[in-house]
């Protein structure tokens, strides 16, 4: 009897011992994806490319081989929801422009937009959050290359070309946060965007640095 009684108390305390850890488990878990608030904002950004901007330059296809370098920038913003303690989901966009008037005639340009879904992971010191993670997404890239010829007339341009094509975007990055209040962040960022096209890289590449406000609630 004392045998029995025994052993349906183990079982009893193996099957509430059994719940709490399951218990604890699906507690730990919602708390990784508990909701923690959203932030978005605008960020500048300023940066050095250098490279070609057409694929195969000097061929058949593309009479000419040009080698574009110079400072590009512009303007685009972010949003993100923190779930947990560590990481960020959101979506970003931006547009940014390398004027190539130094080299070529008035007017020239490279330019991209792109924007896709954004994940991060963050750590909090204090006031200073530290991040790092990557943008997947799609984009445009335009080229007008005017190799002779002036904006201030109306005459046509013989030695100009125009090119546009779409990529899809990978944009590892990281960066840094400071909490001016609760609510207004000042971020700082660098990344570095991959544009691939035709399953080949864009050798057009390099740095930019971002600066801009994320408002948080």
């Amino acid at each position: 009897m004392k045998k029995k009684l025994l052993s349906k108390i183990i079982t009893v305390l193996i099957f509430i011992c059994s719940f709490k850890s399951l218990y604890a488990q699906n507690e730990q878990k919602s708390g990784i994806l508990r909701y923690n608030g959203f932030q978005g904002g605008m960020m500048l950004h300023a940066g050095y490319l250098s490279g070609s901007p057409a694929e195969m330059p000097g061929g058949s296809e593309i009479p000419f081989s040009y080698k574009a370098s110079g400072i590009t920038k512009g303007i685009g913003g972010a949003a993100r929801v923190r779930f947990g303690e560590y990481w960020r989901v959101g979506t970003e966009g931006y547009v940014s422009t390398l004027s190539l008037n130094k080299d070529l005639s008035e007017g020239s340009y490279v330019s991209s937009a792109w924007g896709g879904v954004l994940t991060d992971f963050y750590l909090e010191r204090n006031r200073w959050s530290f991040f790092i993670g990557t943008t997947l997404g799609v984009g445009a890239r335009k080229n007008l290359l005017i190799f002779e010829g002036s904006m201030s007339d109306w005459k046509a341009e013989e030695n100009a070309y125009f090119h546009k094509n779409t990529f899809f975007a990978i944009d590892p990055f990281l960066g840094v946060e400071f909490a001016i209040t609760d609510v207004i962040h000042l971020v700082f960022r660098v990344d570095c965007l991959l544009q691939i096209d035709n399953k080949k890289l864009s050798d057009l590449v390099g740095p930019r640095a971002y600066i801009g406000f994320m408002f948080c609630r």
